[in-house]
């Protein structure tokens, strides 16, 4: 009896041991922990006196990772100041002054709130707004959230390249150049990207009982699908009728030019003083020369080269209307589609007469 009691009594104090062993070992990891940090913020405080900056951050955001205390976070906000970081060190420091608690930050709440007053004059804002709901915002290659944001982007001063992408629209991205102190908005409004149309699939004919083939031919059974003819392009019908217009201009020409050189003819063979055409000078009948015929003689000439001008200008733009429309695919429908707007002509192979030629 003795003996179980006093065996019991050892087991409980065993399990009093491993509880307090159990609640003691993250207070001593914690404090190890923050010792490592406070060894690290010290290093980093001598690499800053040493001027290494970028050192001294590194061993700051090593600490900082380790206990995130608000005196981590404001030291690595300090040695972000210095190297120009001012967005992450604007982040860090007001990060440590709403720590209103904490002994070291309230010593240091003047020379913190001198540093902030610094970095903010180096900082602008950039507010994003548009559409899509959900397109990715990114500022300077960092992702920043989802379109609708909750806040304006905090960014440095300078150029700022901001880009907005969603999925199955097209990609839009400004750049703007910021000042310390200065907000700015921005509004986008992605397009919907244009996707390649892909080509229908054909009807499969069905077969039927009236699926008959003659020697010959080619099947047609059941219900098949014609393709539509497609209408004459615009520019095809632009070039047509310019021609057409073109070739009435130039007969107006010709006509006009013609009836003038008749009449200025009838003017000169009707000059009192007899004139003569003599390779293009007017002469009088004795051989000298006629300055009073001359200008009529220079008329009809003219009125002769802009007549044939005309006609011949005519000619050309009636005959390419012509061909324009003879080659004009007419739209049909039903089975007539096939065989409309075509000239049989013997195929190469011989085999018989084929529709070789459009019309």
């Amino acid at each position: 009896m003795g003996r179980g009691f006093v065996g019991r009594g050892f087991a409980w104090i065993a399990l009093g041991a491993v509880v307090a062993a159990t609640a003691v070992a993250p207070q001593a990891a914690r404090a190890a922990g923050g010792n490592d940090a406070e060894k690290l913020i010290r290093q980093g405080i001598e690499l800053r006196k040493q001027h290494d900056d970028e050192g001294a951050a590194r061993a700051f955001q090593q600490a900082y990772d380790q206990v995130h205390s608000p005196k981590a976070a404001a030291q690595l906000g300090l040695a972000e100041q210095a190297l120009g970081r001012w967005e992450d060190a604007e982040r860090h420091v007001s990060e440590s002054l709403r720590a209103t608690s904490d002994p070291w930050i309230t010593k240091n709440r003047a020379t913190l709130d001198d540093a902030l007053g610094t970095i903010e004059a180096h900082l602008g804002r950039v507010e994003v707004l548009g559409d899509p709901e959900g397109a990715e915002v990114s500022v300077n290659g960092r992702t920043i959230g989802k379109l609708p944001l909750s806040d304006a982007a905090q960014v440095s001063a300078g150029q700022v390249d901001v880009e907005v992408r969603a999925p199955g629209y097209v990609a839009a991205q400004r750049t703007l150049t910021i000042v310390g102190g200065q907000y700015q908005r921005l509004v986008f409004h992605l397009a919907k990207e244009i996707l390649p149309e892909t080509a229908s699939p054909a009807v499969k004919p069905s077969a039927g009982p009236e699926a008959v083939a003659g020697p010959g031919t080619t099947s047609t059974p059941g219900l098949t699908s014609t393709p539509a003819a497609e209408p004459p392009s615009q520019l095809r019908m632009v070039l047509k009728w310019s021609a057409a217009g073109a070739a009435a201009v130039g007969l107006a020409v010709g006509v006009t030019f013609a009836i003038l050189h008749a009449n200025n003819v009838s003017s000169f063979d009707s000059n009192p003083a007899g004139c003569e055409d003599k390779n293009g000078t007017a002469l009088h009948a004795n051989g000298s020369k006629a300055p009073e015929c001359q200008g009529t003689l220079d008329a009809y000439r003219s009125d002769t080269t802009y007549s044939i001008v005309g006609f011949a200008a005519a000619g050309a733009f009636a005959a390419t209307w012509l061909v324009l429309q003879l080659t004009e695919v007419p739209v049909h429908s039903g089975a007539d589609h096939a065989q409309a707007g075509r000239l049989c002509a013997p195929s190469l192979s011989g085999l018989g007469l084929s529709c070789e030629l459009r019309f």
